[in-house]
């Protein structure tokens, strides 16, 4: 049986998990602290789930509410995924978060991961190819480097949403960025392992 103090955390990652996977909050520190406020519980200390705990119970809420209609927006965003890694090839792009992970909600983003000499360059790209994005940054951590904001363009391949983070063309990106839920290297995916994903 779980003490007060473990049903509390795992009460608050179930509710942030619903705020994620349900309502679209893609900030883990701020789904934890809106599911505390609506709980009425503490948002600090040990009766806080971490970010791991929350992609689990993503992970459950999936199997218990969603497992019959999830694996086709999966797969759907796994092939629009592959899809655009093949029209980005030139900037050596990887697949990561939910489309990866298996999480994807028709919420989620695709997320792919690029390097190149500048965002200008994959900017003048996606101009040339007629395609509408927008500009925005993120903040993330490449190996032991401090935060830094790097470049995130957003476009839309019909109604799922693109999102690119532009990494410099060079040693830096050998290394995967930090994941924020997981504190090491985030998992990433080239084309051959998002093809092979999608014959499973």
């Amino acid at each position: 049986m779980r003490n007060s103090r473990e049903e509390t955390r795992h009460l608050v990652a179930e509710e942030a998990a619903r705020l994620i996977y349900e309502e679209g909050m893609r900030d883990y520190r701020l789904a934890k602290l809106r599911a505390a406020e609506q709980l009425g519980v503490s948002a600090h200390g040990s009766s806080q789930p971490t970010n791991e705990e929350i992609e689990a119970a993503i992970h459950q809420r999936i199997q218990l509410f969603d497992a019959e209609t999830q694996p086709a927006l999966l797969r759907e965003h796994r092939e629009v995924a592959l899809e655009a890694m093949e029209f980005l090839q030139a900037y050596n792009p990887y697949l990561t978060g939910a489309a990866l992970e298996g999480t994807s909600s028709p919420h989620s983003a695709v997320t792919l991961y690029l390097s190149a000499d500048g965002v200008e360059e994959v900017m003048f790209f996606l101009e040339d190819q007629h395609i509408p994005f927008q500009v925005h940054e993120r903040r993330t951590r490449l190996g032991n480097k401090k935060q830094e904001y790097f470049p995130l363009l957003r476009f839309y391949v019909d109604d799922v949403e693109v999102e690119l983070m532009v990494f410099p063309h060079d040693d830096r990106f050998a290394s995967a960025p930090i994941s924020p839920i997981t504190g090491k290297a985030m998992k990433r995916a080239d084309r051959k392992k998002v093809a092979a994903l999608l014959i499973k």
